[in-house]
This record gives structure tokens, C-alpha cells and sequence, in this order.
């Protein structure tokens, strides 16, 4: 009798020990694993947040109503950029504003989008809603 219980005892601390390891194994599965991005080497077009919700591109500052109607004059002479970066500018950092208007025009223009903001490179995968669609 003695010998079936020590037996029972390894096989439960033997059960234990795998069941902790499945566990462990699950852990990064649960919380989501992060997306490897080929980040290119150079952009097509480099785009600095500045004060006021505007917008340095190559030194000129634009709104965004002058920022959509230079995508549409490179849309027309069929020279769209396919990777634009939005970063930190001099005198401003990147906001909301600027996020939700560079997004906006990613849906529009369709190139792959980066924002770097503090260091930190993020892509930007904006997706067409069903109110855009209708504004069309």
C-alpha cells in the first residue's frame, strides 16, 4: 500500500509540473504577440507636425486643405508616394489632429503610413469606414 501511494504522488506532482509548463507556454498566446513590420530604409515623403495642427512638408507649412490638394496634384502626375513618415516636428509634437488627418489621407491616397513620435516608430493602418464610403 505504501508503495501505490508514493506511486500516486509522483504522478500527481508529475501531473502538476506539465500542467504549469502548458500554462507558462499559453502565456504570450493570451496576451497577443507583436507585428514584425519591414520598415524601409527611406520614406517616399517625410511629413513634420507643426504648431496649429499644420503640417512641415519640405519646409513650406500647409493645413491640411493644402496638404490633400498636393496628394491630389501628385495623384494626377501619377507620382503618389507608396511610404510617407509622420514625425515629431521642430516646434511641435505629433497630436491626435495630426494622426486622424494623416490616417484620413491614407485612406484617401493609399500608401503605407509610419508615424515615429517620441523615438517610437509606429505603422498606421487606417481602414475606410462606412461613413467615409457615404462621403463619397
Amino acid at each position: 500500500m505504501n508503495s501505490l501511494n508514493r506511486f500516486a504522488r509522483l504522478f500527481a506532482a508529475a501531473a502538476a509540473c506539465g500542467l504549469l509548463l502548458a500554462l507558462a507556454a499559453c502565456g504570450p498566446i493570451r496576451r497577443g504577440g507583436k507585428e514584425t513590420v519591414a520598415v524601409p530604409a527611406k520614406y517616399d515623403m517625410v511629413i513634420a507636425a507643426a504648431k496649429d495642427n499644420q503640417f512641415n512638408l519640405g519646409g513650406a507649412i500647409l493645413n491640411i486643405d493644402d496638404l490633400i490638394g498636393h496628394f491630389r496634384y501628385l495623384e494626377d502626375q501619377k507620382q503618389l508616394p507608396k511610404s510617407v513618415l509622420l514625425k515629431d516636428g521642430d516646434d511641435a509634437k505629433v497630436k491626435d489632429a495630426h494622426i486622424n488627418a494623416f490616417a484620413s489621407l491614407q485612406v484617401t491616397f493609399h500608401f503605407t503610413g509610419y508615424i515615429e513620435h517620441k523615438g517610437k516608430l509606429t505603422l498606421l493602418k487606417a481602414v475606410e469606414t462606412p461613413d467615409d464610403k457615404a462621403q463619397k
